[in-house]
């Protein structure tokens, strides 16, 4: 018996609130901007996942500019803003 009215007690709640989701709902979203390297907004998500951490699996200067813009700053071991020095000119 405490079963059943449990389990209108239930059905009552759910069909009186609402059970839509949105973005707002979740604690861990918000439309402010992050100013952060980890955080580039770019097509199709982040531009920093996936990036490869060193020079020699680099494919591209462009790629390796993205990953010392993303943080990595292992990559400009002189510390003259060119990374890579391999693949890209001006080092």
């Amino acid at each position: 018996m405490k079963k059943i009215i449990l389990g209108m007690v239930l059905s009552i709640f759910v069909l009186s609130s609402n059970a839509a989701v949105t973005l707002t709902d979740n604690p861990f979203y918000n439309d402010v901007e992050v100013n952060h390297p980890l955080f580039v907004k770019g097509a199709g998500g982040s531009q920093c996942k996936g990036l490869p951490r060193v020079c020699t699996q680099m494919v591209s200067c462009e790629q390796a500019k993205q990953a010392l813009k993303c943080g990595n700053t292992k990559l400009d071991r002189d510390k003259d803003g060119v990374p890579c020095e391999s693949i890209c000119p001006g080092g």
